[in-house]
C-alpha cells in the first residue's frame, strides 16, 4: 500500500517527510471518501497529545475488495483490537461511502459518522482559506474522533447513519434531463410545422406539439392528408383517440385550414421524415417519463413517513417536488442551521465591498442548480392569484409594499421558504399557517385555516 508520495511498510504510517508508527492507543483512523480511491489516515494518541497529528501521513485505498481488504490487513498490523480504533466517515462519496463501511462493519470495527457542516467548520478554523485536500480532511475528521472522546465534543456526529437518497437523486436528475430533451424535440417540432403547416397553430392554439395535435400528425402529416380525410376520421382520431372533444368539435374548422394552408408542398420528403422521427422520439421520451415518476413516488413512499407527513403540510407541494426536495437535501440532521440548507439550495446573498464606496449584494452563484430551480417555481407559485393566500404571498406583498424589486421580494421569500421547511423538518412538526402569521404579525389572519 502507498501514501501520498511515497511506498512504506504496511505498520509504518509515516508523516508527510518520513517520521514514526502511530503511537498509543485508542487509534484514530479518519477517512475522506471517494470515488475511485478513499484517503485515510491513521494517528495514535501519542501524536494526537503531542501535536505531530498534524503531519500524519495519509494513504490512497482503492474502492474495491482488494483495497479494502489490505486496508483491514494494514489495520490489523498495528495490534489494536477494533474496540481499541475509533474510525470516522464523513456522508458524502455516495455509494463509495457505504461500501467501505459496510465492509468494516462486517469485520468488527465500529464507524462513526460525522455531520457535513462540523468538518467544514472544523477546517475553516484550521486553515481558513487555504487549500482544501482529502488528506488535511482525513486528518481534521480523526482529529474529530479525539476530542470527542477525550474532551466530550459530541456536537457534529450522527447518532444514526445518515439516510442515503443517492438513488432518488439519480431519478430526479434523470426525469430533469428527459423533460428538456422533451422540450427541445417539441421546439424542433413546431419549426417544422411552421413550414407545413403554419396555420395548425391557429387550431391548437394552446399548443401544436401535445398529445392530440401529436396524434394527428402521426397519421395525416401534410395539410392535403387533412384535407382529404373524412370528418368521422378526423373526429374519431381527435376527440375519442386523443381525448381531445373540444378539438374534435372543431374538426370542419382544421379542414378547413388544411385546404387553404400556406405551407410548403414541393420537396417536403426531408421535413416529413424529420417530423416522423421527432414524433416516434417523443412517444418514447413520455413514455419513459410517465415510467419515471412513477418509479420516483414509489421511491419516496419509503422515505420516513414523519418527514414526508411535514412536507405535505406545505401549501403546493406536488409529490415530484417533494421528491426533488428530498433527493437534494438528503437526510435533514446533516444541517447545522438553516443557512446552510439556503446555501445548498443556492438562495443566500452574496456581499461585495469594497472600502465605503461599494458595496452591494447579489443571489449567490453556488448550490444545487435543480433544487435552486424547484425553490423558484414553488415559490412563483405561492404568490401565483391562482393559489390559495398563505402567509407567504402576503410577506411577499409586504415586501413589494415596501417599493423592493420584485425579483429581490422573490429571493427573500425563497428564503424565508426554506428556513421554514428547514425547522419543521428538524422538529417534526407539519407547517401551521396559523403560527406562521403569528410569527409575521399577521394577527388572526388565518385563524381559520387548518394546520
Amino acid at each position: 500500500m502507498k501514501t501520498i508520495g511515497k511506498e512504506v511498510h504496511p505498520r509504518a504510517l509515516t508523516e508527510n517527510s518520513g517520521g514514526t508508527e502511530p503511537a498509543g492507543v485508542p487509534l484514530y483512523i479518519g477517512i475522506d471518501a471517494g470515488r475511485r480511491h478513499h484517503v485515510v489516515v491513521g494517528i495514535g494518541q501519542e501524536r494526537m497529545e503531542n501535536g505531530s497529528w498534524e503531519r500524519a501521513g495519509a494513504r490512497r485505498v482503492p474502492s474495491n475488495g482488494a483495497g479494502f481488504s489490505e486496508m483491514l490487513k494494514w489495520l490489523q498490523a498495528f495490534g489494536a483490537s477494533p474496540d481499541e480504533v475509533r474510525i470516522g466517515c464523513e456522508p458524502t462519496g455516495g455509494w463509495c461511502a457505504e461500501t467501505l463501511v459496510a465492509f468494516l462493519e462486517r469485520h468488527g470495527y465500529r464507524v462513526s459518522w460525522l455531520q457535513n457542516w462540523a468538518l467544514h467548520e472544523r477546517r475553516r478554523l484550521a486553515i481558513g482559506k487555504q487549500t482544501k485536500t482529502d488528506a488535511l480532511d482525513a486528518r481534521l475528521i480523526a482529529r474529530l474522533l479525539y476530542e470527542r472522546e477525550c474532551h466530550g465534543q459530541t456536537k457534529g456526529f450522527l447518532g444514526r447513519p445518515p439516510r442515503t437518497t443517492d438513488g432518488l437523486r439519480l431519478l430526479v436528475r434523470n426525469r430533469a434531463r428527459l423533460v428538456t430533451q422533451r422540450t427541445r424535440y417539441r421546439h424542433q417540432l413546431t419549426q417544422i410545422q411552421d413550414i407545413l403547416f403554419p396555420e395548425l397553430k391557429d387550431f391548437f392554439k394552446d399548443s401544436n406539439t401535445g398529445p392530440a395535435a401529436r396524434r394527428l400528425l402521426e397519421r395525416f402529416a401534410t395539410p392535403a392528408d387533412i384535407a382529404a380525410a373524412s370528418e368521422e376520421e378526423l373526429f374519431d382520431l381527435v376527440a375519442r383517440q386523443a381525448h381531445s372533444h373540444i378539438h374534435g368539435a372543431r374538426i370542419g374548422e382544421l379542414q378547413q385550414l388544411a385546404r387553404g394552408s400556406a405551407g410548403l408542398t414541393a420537396g417536403l420528403e426531408p421535413m416529413l421524415q424529420t417530423q416522423r422521427w421527432l414524433l416516434e422520439n417523443l412517444r418514447l421520451v413520455d413514455e419513459q417519463v410517465d415510467h419515471l415518476e412513477k418509479t420516483i413516488q414509489s421511491v419516496v413512499e419509503t422515505w420516513p413517513e414523519s418527514q414526508r407527513k411535514v412536507l405535505n403540510s406545505f401549501p403546493c407541494m406536488s409529490k415530484l417536488r417533494q421528491a426533488v426536495l428530498i433527493a437534494m437535501m438528503g437526510d435533514i440532521s446533516g444541517f447545522h442551521h438553516d443557512g446552510q440548507l439556503r446555501k445548498l439550495f443556492g438562495w443566500y446573498p452574496e456581499t461585495r465591498e469594497s472600502g465605503t464606496s461599494v458595496f452591494s449584494q447579489h443571489l449567490g452563484s453556488s448550490g444545487n442548480r435543480l433544487a435552486r430551480r424547484e425553490i423558484w417555481l414553488w415559490a412563483m407559485q405561492l404568490i401565483s392569484p391562482r393559489c390559495p393566500s398563505t402567509p407567504f404571498r402576503t410577506y411577499y406583498e409586504r415586501l413589494r409594499e415596501r417599493n423592493m424589486k420584485g425579483n429581490v421580494a422573490v429571493g427573500h421569500l425563497a428564503s424565508k421558504l426554506i428556513s421554514v421547511l428547514f425547522f419543521c423538518l428538524r422538529s417534526e412538526q407539519p407547517y401551521d399557517p396559523h403560527r406562521h402569521s403569528l410569527d409575521l404579525g399577521l394577527r388572526d389572519a388565518f385563524s381559520n385555516t387548518e394546520a
